[in-house]
C-alpha cells in the first residue's frame, strides 16, 4: 500500500477556469475599488449567478461598450440598474 505522502505527490489538482467564472471575474475586476465603494466580490457573483452563461456575455459586450461611450461611472450605473431590472 501506498501511503498518504505519495499518494499525494502524484495527484496535482489543477483548476480549470469556466467560461462562467471568467465572466463573472471580469466583472468583479471592473466594478471593485470604482469610487472609494467596496462591492464585494461575493456580492458580485451572487447578483450574476442567476444569469446564463448567453446571457452574460451580452452584459459584458453592453458593459464593454458603455464604458467607451461613458467610462466606468456609467458603465457601472447601467450595469447595476440592468440587474435591478431583470
Amino acid at each position: 500500500m501506498k501511503s498518504l505522502a505519495e499518494l499525494l505527490q502524484h495527484t496535482e489538482v489543477k483548476k480549470s477556469s469556466s467560461e462562467r467564472a471568467e465572466l463573472i471575474k471580469f466583472f468583479i475586476d471592473n466594478l471593485r475599488d470604482k469610487n472609494d465603494k467596496q462591492f464585494s466580490a461575493r456580492m458580485i457573483a451572487v447578483k450574476l449567478s442567476h444569469i446564463k452563461t448567453q446571457d452574460l456575455y451580452f452584459v459584458k459586450s453592453v458593459f464593454n461598450d458603455n464604458l467607451k461611450r461613458k467610462g466606468l461611472d456609467g458603465a457601472s450605473k447601467e450595469f447595476w440598474w440592468s440587474l435591478k431590472v431583470q
